[in-house]
């Protein structure tokens, strides 16, 4: 048993999941060894790119831990192959009424509806341009006018590598409804005449054959648009009366049954050319390895972060190193007796 698992996770979790999140983004901004916190390995056997961007590892955490793009330096430096921050809108916001998250740690998964409280896009600017990065930066866009989009991405924009924009999350009214595709095209559009950097399209699960069809549709709609990739996918709303607005999104390990699923059947869709972030319960080496398998060209991870704690990295990469190094070497154990 680790540490985190031991003392750390027990202490987060004795207190209400938004206060210990608080308490975490404190943390964050202490000047702690993060490098060796995380423990991920260097390899020359990890590294990936992302449309064009080198990778130290194909490892990427998902947007929404840091909404304030405040601390994603020392996120980096857990090691991970990139981060994302947001969602940023142009004007601060609040976000939803509290209780906004509730943890279900039998099933390793959370339920929110924060409502996209965050600073503001000058102020996220601001909070990029403090520290250099640490590792490929992204940050997230959501639900403006198209207008606010690039206002907030003339401010963020020279301090990323790329953008995601969110098509998916509950607060995005256009996000979950196919008759709003030329919304996205028109968004996708313009993000992509304002910016040379590149540009993904986060997309909502799915799990009728109707919703594999809408998404699917969507990321067509992206893909033409000009998107240079997809990530998959969100969280899938639910109905829970312990938040305050008595629904939200379920993350983590509850996802995890229809995510390799999701990857593939996009990969079918889309062809091999694109790229794919592989999101929605990845906890273990074994679930990087079954994305990538499926057509993932990354993974990202969140809810797997707050259950397994900052060596979370360190455990992926490790654990990843050793797949391929058994690859290899069962490979090279078939040509000695072929």
């Amino acid at each position: 048993m680790g540490w985190y698992e031991s003392v750390g996770r027990r202490a987060f979790f004795a207190v209400e999941p938004e206060r210990s999140h608080r308490l975490a983004q404190r943390l964050l901004g202490l000047p702690l060894p993060w490098r060796r916190i995380g423990g991920a390995v260097d390899d020359p056997a990890l590294t990936t790119t992302l449309s064009g961007i080198p990778l130290r590892n194909p490892i990427g955490l998902a947007a929404g831990f840091d909404k304030t793009c405040r601390h994603l330096d020392a996120l980096g430096k857990l090691g991970f192959g990139y981060v994302v921050g947001g969602t940023v809108t142009l004007a601060p916001r609040r976000g939803n009424p509290a209780p906004r998250i509730a943890r279900d740690p039998a099933a390793m998964s959370l339920t929110n509806a924060m409502g996209l409280p965050n600073p503001g896009a000058r102020v996220a600017a601001a909070n990029l341009a403090r520290r250099p990065a640490a590792c490929p930066r992204l940050v997230s866009v959501a639900d403006e006018g198209i207008p606010d989009v690039l206002e907030a991405l003339g401010a963020m924009e020279p301090l990323v590598d790329g953008l995601e924009v969110n098509a998916s999350c509950p607060n995005v009214s256009w996000g979950r409804d196919a008759d709003d595709e030329d919304h996205l095209r028109q968004l996708v559009t313009a993000i992509r005449s304002a910016t040379s950097k590149p540009v993904f399209v986060k997309l909502p699960p799915f799990s009728t054959d109707a919703e594999r069809s809408a998404i699917v549709a969507l990321a067509d709609v992206a893909l033409g648009a000009g998107a240079n990739g997809l990530t998959a996918s969100n969280t899938r709303p639910v109905a829970d009366g312990r938040l305050a607005v008595g629904k939200g999104g379920v993350s983590g390990r509850a996802l995890w049954d229809r995510t390799t699923t999701i990857v593939a059947e996009l990969r079918g869709a889309i062809g091999p050319a694109v790229a794919l972030n592989a999101c929605g319960g990845v906890f273990s080496a074994s679930d990087v390895v079954a994305c990538l398998e499926a057509g993932a060209t990354t993974v990202q991870v969140y809810t797997a972060l707050i259950y397994e704690g900052p060596g979370l990295p360190g455990v992926l990469t490790r654990g990843l190193l050793r797949d391929l190094s058994a690859r290899h070497q069962m490979l090279a154990d078939l040509g000695r007796t072929g």
